[in-house]
C-alpha cells in the first residue's frame, strides 16, 4: 500500500472505532481527496480526520465538512422515507426484508458515516400488485424494472425492490440463493431478516459479484470489517462452509488478509497489494471499460468455442433483450413484441441524440482485446474468483 492508501485506511478505521489511528508519515489529505471522493467515503474521512486531530480550517477539511453535512441531511431523509414505507408494508400485510446498506447504516457509529446510494429491500413478487399502489401513495415513482429489481424513487431515497437476492445472469450465485426467502426469518410485523451468518455470506457474495463484474470500492471493503466487528461471535465454521459451496472460500481468505492489513496493521503481502490496487483503482463500482471487460469474460462462458468477447459484446450491444430496453423505451412494457422495431431505430436515435454513448461503446470495444480478456481472467483466478457456470 502506498502512503495515500494507508492514510485513507487509517482515517476509516479511526472513524469506525472512534479512536485515533496513526497516520503514515507524509500523508497529505489534499492528495487523498480525489480517492476519497471517488469512493464516496467523505463522511468517514472527515470523521476520522477530526478524531486524528487534523485541523478543520484547511480547505480540504472544509470540502469534507460540506460532504459530511450533506450526508447527514441525505441519511436522515432516507431513514424517514424508509420508516414510512416499512410502516405501510406492516399495515398492509406486505412481507419485506431490508438488505445491505439498510442494515449496515445502523452498524456504524453514526448512520451518516455509511453513505447509501439506494435502499435494497427483498419483497415477495406475488405481492407486487399490492405493493405498487402503496409505493405510489407514499410519493414514490416507478423508474425501471431490471432482471432482479423493481426500482422506485422519491427525492429522498432511491429504492430497489428485489425480486431475488442475486441477478439470474450471475448463475452460480443465483443458484445458491434462489429468491432469498428460504433464508428469511421472521422478526416483527412483516419484517424479516437473515441470521448473521447468512447475512454476512450474502454481503460477501455481493462484494465478490461486483469485484469480478468490474470493480468494488473502499466503502464495501469497510462494510465487511464493520460487520465482523458487529458480530464477534459469528460462526466462522458455518460461514466458511457456506462460502465453500459458493466456491468463494479462497477469495474470502484473501479478503480477510486484506482487512487485517488495512485496519489491523498486519504485514502486507503481494496478494493484499494486488487487491488494494484493484479496489482503489475501481472507484465505487469500476469503470465502464472494466465492467465491459468482465462481462465479456463472463459471457464467453455461455458461448461456443471460437466466439470472441468482442463478437459477444457487439451482438449484445446491437440486440439487447427486452428487459434491458423497456426502461428507456416505455412502449416495450405494453408491447414487447415491438422489440425488433426498437432494435432497428436505436442506431439512428443514438446517432442523433446519444453520440457520447456511441463514443463510450467504442472505448469499451477497444478494451476487448484478446490480451485484455486473458489478463482479466488471470487476475480473477489469482484472487480466487471465476464465473463458475
Amino acid at each position: 500500500m502506498d502512503i495515500i492508501h494507508k492514510g485513507i485506511a487509517a482515517l476509516i478505521a479511526s472513524a469506525v472505532v472512534q479512536q485515533p489511528r496513526v497516520l503514515p508519515e507524509g500523508f497529505d489529505l489534499e492528495q487523498a481527496y480525489p480517492d476519497i471522493k471517488r469512493h464516496h467515503i467523505a463522511p468517514l474521512a472527515f470523521e476520522g480526520a477530526c478524531i486524528c486531530g487534523i485541523p478543520q480550517t484547511t480547505p480540504v477539511m472544509q470540502k469534507l465538512f460540506q460532504s459530511f453535512c450533506k450526508a447527514m441531511q441525505v441519511s436522515e431523509g432516507q431513514q424517514r422515507a424508509l420508516e414510512r414505507m416499512f410502516r405501510a408494508f406492516d399495515e398492509n400485510g406486505i412481507d419485506y426484508m431490508p438488505l445491505k446498506g439498510c442494515n449496515m447504516k445502523r452498524r456504524y457509529p453514526k448512520p451518516e458515516l455509511r453513505m447509501m446510494g439506494d435502499a435494497d429491500i427483498l419483497i415477495r413478487l406475488e405481492q407486487y400488485e399490492k405493493i405498487a399502489p402503496i409505493m405510489a401513495s407514499l410519493g414514490f415513482s416507478p423508474k425501471e424494472e431490471t432482471d432482479h429489481e423493481l426500482v422506485w424513487e422519491t427525492p429522498a431515497v432511491y429504492v430497489e425492490l428485489h425480486k431475488r437476492l442475486m441477478p439470474s445472469y450471475n448463475k452460480d450465485f443465483h443458484a445458491y440463493f434462489g429468491d432469498g426467502w428460504p433464508l428469511a426469518q421472521h422478526r416483527e410485523g412483516h419484517r424479516f431478516a437473515m441470521t448473521p451468518e447468512d447475512e454476512f455470506v450474502f454481503i460477501f457474495t455481493h462484494f465478490a459479484k461486483h469485484y469480478r463484474d468490474g470493480g468494488i470500492g473502499c466503502r464495501h471493503v469497510t462494510d465487511l470489517w464493520v460487520f465482523l466487528r458487529s458480530f464477534p461471535q459469528l460462526d466462522e465454521v458455518q460461514v466458511r462452509r457456506k462460502l465453500e459451496k459458493l466456491q468463494l472460500l479462497e477469495f474470502y481468505t484473501n479478503l480477510r488478509e486484506l482487512l487485517a492489513v488495512w485496519f489491523e496493521a498486519a504485514p502486507e503481502t503481494e496478494m493484499t497489494d494486488f487487491i488494494t490496487d484493484y479496489v482503489f483503482g475501481s472507484g465505487s463500482f469500476g469503470s465502464g471499460e472494466s465492467r465491459t471487460l468482465s462481462r465479456a469474460v463472463r459471457d464467453t462462458k455461455h458461448t461456443l468455442p471460437g466466439i470472441s468477447g468482442r463478437m459477444v459484446y457487439l451482438w449484445q450491444t446491437a440486440f439487447p433483450p427486452v428487459q434491458t430496453l423497456r426502461g428507456k423505451y416505455r412502449i416495450l412494457k405494453k408491447a414487447p413484441w415491438l422489440l425488433p422495431v426498437v432494435w432497428l431505430i436505436r442506431p439512428f436515435y443514438k446517432l442523433l441524440f446519444e453520440r457520447r454513448s456511441l463514443r463510450r461503446q467504442e472505448r469499451n470495444l477497444d478494451a476487448l482485446s484478446p490480451e485484455n480478456l486473458r489478463s482479466r481472467q488471470d487476475a480473477l483466478g489469482y484472487v480466487g474468483l471465476d464465473y463458475f457456470f
